[in-house]
């Protein structure tokens, strides 16, 4: 299975998949993105996500609009003063939900996941060369993506709450493991002093990052998979829930080996010369991981 980002052209995105079964290229927003080209052939016209997979498609939808109880951010602008509503809706880039059998028993939700850049959000008037403005411009970007995990973190929820059915995330979640953003998506542990019936529920509704499990058996770190400003980061992430997690001991399979394929990405900074062919692919790194079904027992 892949999770696509920065999609431009359903056409492209069908030739690069080319020998995947299913390609999900969604008509999003009741069709506004959908282009008649020169030669008669209607294409989704993006930037938007994607998915390939060669187990069977089942279901799959483009989800732009926040779930209702993650939508309309509330906050104390004071200590004790009144609320302010920040009414922020939609996914700037709409996520796409996949269901896929990946057994005949098993159906797994697959999640691909674009959130707002770091890029500054600047207003019209605004100078990109006045640093306060700059800064208003970071947070404001910043406001979205916590916004749009909020929401994309609903939506785990849902899927993973009271059952068994592996859920996973792929995507350019724009923020690195540790961010409160990031964080927000996988969910937070329960408290280690509660009670075992207490933190159950809770584990049901976790992700798990596959950089942390497979740096917690490995003894190199070279997970990063983009560079700006000299900063290497990781902001493609794929998130797996319990069912794919080694210590769970009902688990149905588990991640065994992760790769982050990064040798085209070039620290500017440090190279005199960037190497002929590799300015122009990808900026982002790849990550790639192995799962392997658990025996029967």
């Amino acid at each position: 299975m892949v999770g696509f980002q920065e999609l431009f052209s359903e056409v492209a995105l069908k030739r690069a998949a080319e020998g995947y079964e299913h390609v999900v290229a969604l008509d999003l927003e009741g069709g506004k993105n959908i282009v008649v080209a020169a030669d008669g052939q209607s294409e989704a016209k993006g930037p938007y996500v994607g998915f390939a997979s060669r187990f069977p498609v089942v279901a799959q939808r483009a989800i732009d609009a926040f779930p209702a109880d993650a939508a309309n951010l509330q906050i104390e602008a004071t200590e004790g003063g009144p609320l302010v509503t920040l009414p922020l809706t939609r996914f700037q880039r709409p996520v796409l939900e996949v269901k896929v059998l990946l057994r005949s028993d098993v159906t797994a939700t697959i999640y691909v996941a674009h959130l707002k850049s770091k890029r500054s959000q600047l207003l019209p008037g605004e100078n990109p060369k006045n640093p306060l403005h700059v800064a208003r411009g970071n947070v404001r970007s910043l406001i979205v993506r916590a916004a749009e995990s909020i929401a994309l973190r609903k939506l785990v929820v849902e899927a993973t709450e009271n059952n068994d059915s592996p859920v996973i995330v792929l995507g350019d979640l724009n923020d690195d493991l540790p961010s409160v953003t990031t964080q927000t998506v996988a969910g937070e542990q329960p408290f280690r002093f509660w009670k075992q019936p207490q933190k159950v529920p809770v584990w049901d509704r976790l992700l798990y990052s596959v950089h942390d499990i497979q740096e917690a058996q490995s003894y190199r770190d070279v997970s990063y998979s983009h560079i700006y400003d000299g900063r290497y980061e990781l902001l493609d992430h794929i998130f797996v829930s319990q069912e794919f997690y080694a210590q769970n001991p009902k688990r149905l399979a588990t991640v065994v080996n992760t790769r982050i394929f990064n040798d085209h990405l070039v620290d500017e900074r440090l190279a005199a010369l960037v190497p002929q062919g590799l300015s122009n692919r990808s900026d982002h790194g790849i990550p790639v991981t192995e799962i392997e079904w658990r025996p029967a027992t």
